[in-house]
């Protein structure tokens, strides 16, 4: 494993934040709207939502349906900028802090290495990591050299990454493990990389692990037994050889984690989804648990982790 200096980190996702951003589905993605509207208004109850438009006209309609929705304008800023997609999660900015500062990562996009098709535009996406620091007066660190998407990059605000081999080796082919945690070890200061492997051939992100695998605490990371998947067992055994401690999780963990809530995705089942958020509850004592349909969502290849990225609130 790499080292780089112990002050540098990306913070946990459970630590405080002082927004959550989204893209508003566009007109491609617009069977999300609903799902998004509802997570909208679980968010909005206890941390700023920060939300991209292509266009005025967009952002005028967007309002439009929200309302309908009966989702109110509490704590929704509206920004206009050229976007491609709806998930933030995936071209949006990485914070990193050094205990002092807190600025912005930006890593090459490319639309998920063409997965879902060499006619979705991703240049839009792209710069949007740039524009969120011009908006928040935040230093904004190059990284365009090397593929990397948030969803695939799950953190324990401390030293240790979890993220799928599967997808970076695609993005970033001919590189040797060695030479890619070379990389990320300098860029977020941790000393200990856990790789899954494998990835479910439909699956477009190739593997992103924010539906495999989720930290709740520095030494805790939740495993899916959702799949029965050979990725979700080995990695179980990784993280266990490695001293975290392992739970497992009979659902999809693609939830955010905000100030005081988290939005997990609803697996459709009355009873599988009492189970589920019972569980939530006691990994998330503090907070409150909302069970979201994101049905949409997962049908178009993410979950509710996909289309959010957390700002944290401070250094």
């Amino acid at each position: 494993m790499s080292t780089s200096s112990p002050a540098l980190r990306v913070p946990a996702e459970w630590e405080p934040h002082a927004a959550t951003w989204m893209q508003w589905p566009g007109r491609w993605e617009s069977e999300m709207r609903p799902a998004f509207a509802e997570i909208i208004r679980v968010v909005q109850d206890y941390e700023p939502v920060h939300l991209l438009t292509s266009t005025a006209a967009e952002q005028e309609a967007a309002q439009e349906f929200l309302d309908t929705r009966e989702v109110p304008t509490t704590n929704l800023t509206w920004y206009v900028v050229p976007i491609d997609n709806s998930w933030l999660r995936d071209n949006g900015p990485i914070y990193v802090t050094d205990s002092t500062k807190l600025w912005i990562q930006n890593w090459r996009f490319d639309a998920w290495g063409g997965n879902f098709g060499d006619e979705i535009p991703y240049i839009n996406d792209n710069e949007i990591p740039i524009y969120i620091g011009q908006q928040l007066g935040m230093r904004v660190e190059d990284h365009q050299d090397y593929v990397l998407e948030k969803g695939n990059l799950e953190f324990n605000g401390a030293d240790t990454l979890v993220l799928n081999w599967d997808c970076q080796d695609d993005r970033n082919p001919g590189l040797e493990q060695a030479e890619h945690e070379a990389i990320l070890s300098a860029a977020f200061g941790v000393s200990q990389i856990i790789w899954a492997y494998g990835h479910d051939p439909e699956d477009g992100t190739t593997g992103h692990i924010d539906g495999t695998a989720r930290f709740v605490d520095s030494q805790t990371l939740v495993v899916a037994d959702y799949w029965g998947s050979a990725t979700e067992e080995d990695l179980a055994a990784e993280a266990a050889e490695a001293g975290l401690t392992v739970v497992r999780y009979p659902g999809d963990p693609n939830w955010l984690v905000g100030n005081g809530f988290v939005a997990a995705m609803t697996d459709g089942d009355r009873n599988t989804d009492a189970q589920l958020k019972a569980q939530l509850e006691s990994l998330f004592p503090d907070r409150d648990i909302y069970m979201v349909d994101a049905s949409a969502i997962a049908e178009a290849g993410g979950g509710i982790h996909c289309v959010t990225n957390d700002q944290p609130a401070s250094a």
